[in-house]
C-alpha cells in the first residue's frame, strides 16, 4: 500500500513521546479517553486539553502534520460550538440570531422556531475540548508510532491478538483511503467538476459520486489483503505470529500505575458526587470531595 506507513511513522524529528514505551503511550490514550468522559468543569477540561496538546507537540511531528492537527481541531471546535448554539436547551438562553420562524412556510412547520443562543456557543466550546483533546492525542500516537511498535504495544497490554491486528490494519488503511480521495479530487479538478454546490441535492449527488470510487478501491484493497492472509495460512492462534515482548521499563511502568490510580481516584470521587446529586447517598465527611468535584472536576 503506497504511503500506508507514512501516517504511522513520525516524519519530523524524534520527539520525547517517541522515546516512551508504546504500551505506556497506548495507556496514556486510554486514560485520557476515560477522563474525557468523567471531567465536566472548564478548568479540568482545559488542563486535559493543554496536556494533550503538549504531548502532541512533543511527538516529533512535522510542520505539515501539526498544521493538519490544528485544522482538524478548529473544525471540530467550530462544528461543536455551532451545533450546540442551535440545539441548546439550558436556561437561561440569550438569542443571538433567529434562523427559522415558527410561521415559516418552508421549514417552520417541520423544525419550529430555530435560534442561535449565546450560552450554546460557550457550552459547545467546553464540550469540544473533549473531542479535540482525544483527536490530538490519538493522531499524535498514530503519527509517532510505527505499525510494528503499535502492534507490540497492544499485545503488551494483553489486547487479544485479532483485535490488535485489526486495529493496526485499519490504521494502515487510512493513508491509502486519503490518497485515493486526493486522487479522485485531482481527477475532478482536471475535468472541471466542482464538489460543492449551493443546490443541496446537487451537493449530495456530488458527494455520492465522489465517495463511490474511494469505497470501491478500499474494498478492493481489503480483499487483496484478506486473500494474501489466507494464502499464507495466517492464524491468530499460531504461536509463531507472537513475538517476544520485552518487559516494560521501570519509568513507563511507574507512569502507567500512577495514571491508573489517578483515574481510579477521580472515578471514585465522581461516583460519590453523582450519588449525592441523585439524592441516593450523602455523607457530611465527603463535603470536601463534593466541593472539589463541583468546581474542579
Amino acid at each position: 500500500m503506497n504511503g500506508s506507513t507514512s501516517t504511522n511513522r513520525a516524519q519530523g524529528k524524534p520527539g520525547v513521546l517517541t522515546r516512551i514505551d508504546p504500551r505506556a503511550r497506548i495507556l496514556l490514550l486510554l486514560y485520557s479517553s476515560v477522563l474525557s468522559v468523567l471531567l465536566d468543569s472548564l478548568f479540568s477540561l482545559c488542563a486535559m486539553g493543554a496536556l494533550c496538546l503538549l504531548a502532541a507537540l512533543c511527538s516529533g511531528l512535522s510542520a505539515r502534520q501539526l498544521a493538519w492537527l490544528v485544522f482538524g481541531a478548529a473544525l471540530v471546535t467550530w462544528g461543536t460550538m455551532f451545533s450546540q448554539a442551535i440545539f441548546y436547551y439550558g436556561e437561561p438562553r440569550t438569542v443571538l440570531l433567529n434562523l427559522v420562524e415558527p410561521d415559516n412556510l418552508l421549514l417552520g412547520w417541520l423544525t419550529g422556531e430555530m435560534n442561535v443562543y449565546r450560552e450554546g456557543f460557550r457550552h459547545g466550546a467546553i464540550q469540544s475540548l473533549r473531542f479535540t483533546s482525544m483527536m490530538m492525542l490519538g493522531l499524535a500516537l498514530c503519527w509517532s508510532t510505527d505499525a510494528r511498535s503499535l502492534m507490540q504495544g497492544l499485545l503488551g497490554i494483553r489486547t487479544p491478538y485479532i483485535l490488535a491486528f485489526m486495529t493496526v490494519t485499519a490504521l494502515r488503511f487510512l493513508p491509502g483511503i486519503i490518497q485515493e480521495a486526493a486522487t479522485v479530487q485531482r481527477a475532478w479538478q482536471v475535468r472541471g467538476i466542482r464538489i460543492f454546490s449551493l443546490n443541496p441535492f446537487k451537493l449530495a449527488s456530488n458527494w455520492i459520486m465522489f465517495v463511490r470510487p474511494v469505497i470501491v478501491n478500499g474494498y478492493r484493497r481489503s480483499v487483496i489483503l484478506a486473500l494474501s492472509l489466507q494464502s499464507r495460512a495466517f492464524s491468530p492462534a499460531n504461536n509463531q505470529s507472537r513475538r517476544y515482548i520485552p518487559p516494560m521499563p521501570f519509568g513507563a511502568r511507574l507512569f502507567s500505575w500512577l495514571g491508573f490510580w489517578a483515574v481510579a481516584c477521580i472515578l471514585c470521587m465522581k461516583t460519590f458526587y453523582w450519588l449525592y446529586l441523585g439524592g441516593l447517598y450523602y455523607n457530611s465527611s465527603l463535603r470536601n470531595i463534593y466541593m472539589i468535584c463541583r468546581h474542579y472536576i
